[in-house]
């Protein structure tokens, strides 16, 4: 663009200059989005990374059990009699921290000289460490060392007790040194880790004889390597398995995966929203400067140069509102990261260290996605702006004449897009990016559809105000004479308040469906469990627990939980959950069992297991008889016949139901969990928590909840882990609404001429403003009922196939009228909200000026 032009566009943009600031506040704010779930997203990513890590960041190989510890005796097999040097032993569990409320953090034990091969004398975090500190972090029982940031938040030194809690035990840890190291990663890892001798973790977690895994460096690339791993296998009991560390990180990572994705599409809709201001704004740039345009071409501008002029200006502005939605996503990031970290905690696993990442790649993605849109968006309209003739760009008319002739094409393209979407939605695949490729196809169709809607409801609209008054006549029309840029205005609202309206109808279901699903599970009047809040730990309950609650006054009988974490090589890891009586049985939902539901108990007696719907969706189990899984026991695998699928909401990852009786015979295991207690008829069942909280306080430290505080509980968890979702949700109406503000806005300013004629002509400005603001609505009504099909076919999809795609759940749809009316309402509002400033405005404006141009 030479110097002239660029002086015409600065003197443009100078002059309607709210309307361009709108533009980049709505750009900026789809920028932000995307760039603070991206960080979002990176951020947990490594907050995994270093939380999983931590120690062991050399080495290649995990020797671990399916689901329990490893008797050492394997280690010192593997060490003597196989002869391999390269392992290193490691007991651990995630414990919580008195003095910090609660956090999480992994105690971990290693033996000290083992674990020296995995670092040199810089990157060793106890290389720094005095002998005399070393001797007496190895020789002294109940002694650790902890990072500085960890001593500084829990205001503590050298030679201070820590308290912590495991299971329902309360211990005191002395610190007696500091963790560093001089690798930065490394470093970062430390903060979430209380270290200790491996005899000492040994002791404090109540693990003796056993190991929670083995570190091994092995070089599979080498002869060596190859027979070393298989001697090893060879040698390892059904139910411990060496694997590819990354294997094993990458399994348990693959569950937010989905969520991520998510998270990402749902910011992307925000730019997708953006795409439409930015598409109506240059249009009305382009209308507005007909005139200049006109004159342009008349005296040899060029339709290349004219085409140019209008991108680079839509560079310029996506430019500049790049940058400062990088910045903004950048703030709002720390927020966003807060909110999937504790959604992660609550769902997926336990993060000890919250990482807060803003990387290169972040920042050059959000800068090209918001200069790739405004450039995307504004190609049409500069191409209509150099495509048209002189004498035609001064006339309006041919522009609408010239949109009215390709309307059929759009309506016709936009069913076609729609079709699309629907083909990829009904492919036999699993594939969640297809999944949310079609939403976007879908959206986009129905946004191309969305001007011959307009067509036929303004006609609808005008028959119906037609009886009222001259107003009522004359506002239908106008929007209908106008569907070049009316259309396109009500389209980007119709899009952004069907996505708000498709997300809350989702979050509605499936906050109806978790609620009557904990209804059916949650059965006992009282539940015991252990106060740490993680979910990855493996602590438990002491087993004698139990007898004491069944002889406490008023309690009829007991039953109890033990859930495990799997990790299988077959089935990924999943939980596996043993029960003592399945009361919810009855109750309980299936997509298919065998027999009815009272008899499911006899036969799950018989060594028959119950399966989750999200198990059977992540293995490729078809529900109906015959099927079976295969897991290692310490009797060797073992194959157990489905008896049914039940639905479940509680894990991602999928559970196995087994009975009690069968698990403990098959793997030996008797801890607990938590115990459900079950009160005699007519007992008050606060007044017996209180009593037990009394009675078993002096020698345990439990959480006892009785039926109703739990299940509050369990759907305050739901909501919290929704916090990030429906925040989302509200940015993204933040910018629908910026949207619709500015391209109504910009429309009604873009008539300044057409309401000078109408004061000419003897209207008042009260009906001129009574006339603006009856057109936005009717736009605003328009975009909101066109919004709720299109709304309830998006929420069709999110519940019935990415949902389903993502986590393994069915949901039940739930359409309430109140989502109905909030579209309506937020649609109505942002169009009348738009009005303001063009009424005001209307008000102050010379008629002759406002005409001199005809």
């Amino acid at each position: 663009m030479n110097y002239p032009l660029f002086l015409v566009s600065f003197g443009y943009i100078k002059k309607h200059l709210l309307q361009n600031i709108l533009l980049i506040i709505g750009i900026a704010f789809g920028v932000a989005l995307v760039v603070s779930v991206d960080i979002a997203n990176q951020s947990a990513s490594r907050s995994f990374t270093l939380s999983k890590e931590m120690l062991s960041s050399k080495s290649t190989h995990q020797i671990l059990g399916t689901y329990s510890h490893i008797d050492e005796t394997i280690y010192k097999d593997l060490r003597l009699e196989l002869g391999i040097r390269n392992i290193a032993p490691i007991v651990e569990d995630y414990v919580n921290i008195v003095e910090l409320g609660g956090r999480a953090v992994r105690l971990l034990g290693i033996d000290f000289f083992a674990d020296l091969i995995f670092y040199d004398n810089k990157t060793s975090p106890i290389g720094n460490l005095s002998q005399n500190t070393l001797s007496e972090l190895m020789t002294k029982p109940g002694t650790a060392l902890i990072s500085p940031q960890l001593a500084q938040s829990a205001g503590i030194d050298t030679g201070s007790v820590l308290k912590i809690s495991y299971g329902s035990k309360t211990l005191n840890i002395e610190v007696v040194g500091f963790l560093d190291s001089n690798d930065d990663g490394l470093s970062e890892s430390l903060g979430g880790i209380v270290l200790t001798d491996i005899s000492t973790a040994q002791e404090l977690l109540g693990k003796l004889g056993v190991l929670s895994q083995i570190d091994l460096v092995i070089d599979e690339n080498t002869p060596k390597g190859v027979e070393d791993l298989k001697r090893i296998k060879d040698m390892l009991p059904p139910t411990i398995e060496i694997n590819k560390k990354d294997m094993l990180l990458g399994s348990a990572k693959s569950l937010t995966r989905s969520f991520e994705l998510n998270l990402t599409a749902l910011s992307l809709l925000a730019l997708f929203v953006g795409v439409f201001l930015i598409y109506n704004i240059v249009s009305f740039s382009v209308i507005q400067r007909r005139s200049i345009i006109g004159t342009l071409r008349s005296i040899g501008v060029t339709r290349r140069q004219i085409f140019k002029m209008v991108l680079v200006e839509a560079l310029i502005i996506g430019t500049i509102a790049s940058l400062i939605g990088v910045i903004g996503g950048i703030l709002l990031g720390r927020g966003i990261v807060e909110l999937v970290t504790t959604t992660i905690n609550d769902l997926y696993f336990t993060l000890t260290v919250t990482n807060f990442t803003v990387s290169p790649e972040t920042i050059v993605k959000g800068m090209l996605a918001g200069i790739l849109a405004a450039l995307l968006a504004a190609i049409v309209p500069a191409f209509e702006a150099s495509r048209i003739s002189p004498i035609n760009v001064l006339r309006r008319s041919g522009l609408e004449k010239y949109f009215i002739k390709i309307v059929p094409f759009l309506t016709l393209s936009g069913l076609v897009f729609i079709g699309l979407g629907f083909i990829l939605i009904l492919l036999p695949t699993k594939s969640l990016v297809l999944s949310l490729i079609s939403v976007f196809l879908i959206l986009f169709g129905a946004s191309l559809i969305v001007p011959v809607c307009t067509a036929v409801s303004m006609r609808f609209f005008s028959l119906i105000l037609s009886q009222t008054s001259v107003i009522g006549r004359m506002a239908p029309r106008n929007i209908l004479r106008s569907t070049s840029r009316t259309g396109i205005a009500i389209a980007s609202l119709t899009v952004a308040i069907s996505v708000i309206l498709s997300v809350s109808i989702m979050i509605g279901s499936f906050r109806s469906t978790v609620v009557n699903w904990i209804d059916i599970a949650l059965t006992a009047d009282i539940f015991i469990s252990m106060p740490s809040s993680n979910i990855s730990g493996k602590a438990g309950l002491d087993p004698a627990l139990r007898a004491e609650v069944e002889n406490f006054p008023g309690v009829d009988r007991v039953s109890t939980v033990r859930r495990v974490q799997f990790q299988s090589s077959v089935y990924g890891l999943f939980n596996l959950v043993a029960v003592t009586e399945d009361l919810a049985a009855k109750n309980r939902s299936f997509i298919w069992n065998r027999g009815n539901n009272e008899k499911l108990w006899d036969q799950m007696k018989d060594s028959s297991v119950l399966i989750s719907e999200s198990f059977a969706y992540r293995n490729n189990i078809k529900p109906g008889p015959g099927n079976v899984i295969e897991l290692p026991t310490d009797k060797g695998v073992k194959e157990f016949e489905i008896a049914g699928v039940y639905y479940d909401y509680g894990s991602q990852a999928g559970v196995v139901l087994i009975s009690d009786e069968v698990f403990r015979s098959n793997w030996g295991d008797n801890q607990i969990n938590s115990l459900g207690v079950y009160l005699l008829p007519g007992d008050d069942v606060d007044k017996t928590v209180e009593e037990l909280r009394a009675y078993l306080s002096k020698d345990h430290n439990l959480n006892i909840r009785s039926n109703t505080a739990l299940k509050k509980s369990a759907i305050n968890t739901f909501d919290r882990t929704f916090t990030v979702t429906s925040a989302l949700r509200i940015l993204i109406a933040i910018v629908a609404f910026i949207s619709v503000l500015s391209s109504l806005m910009a429309l009604q300013l873009e008539r300044g001429r057409e309401f000078g004629v109408f004061r000419a002509l003897g209207m008042t400005v009260s009906q001129l403003r009574r006339m603006m603001f009856l057109e936005n609505g009717l736009m605003g009504l328009t975009a909101g009922l066109f919004s709720i099909p299109l709304g309830v076919v998006l929420s069709l999809i999110l519940i019935y196939v990415i949902n389903l795609r993502s986590f393994g759940w069915t949901l039940n749809f739930v359409l309430e009228p109140k989502y109905i009316m909030e579209a309506i309402v937020i649609a109505l509002i942002a169009a009348i909200a738009a009005g303001i400033y063009p009424a005001y405005r209307i008000g102050k404006e010379d008629v002759g000026k406002l005409i001199r141009e005809e």
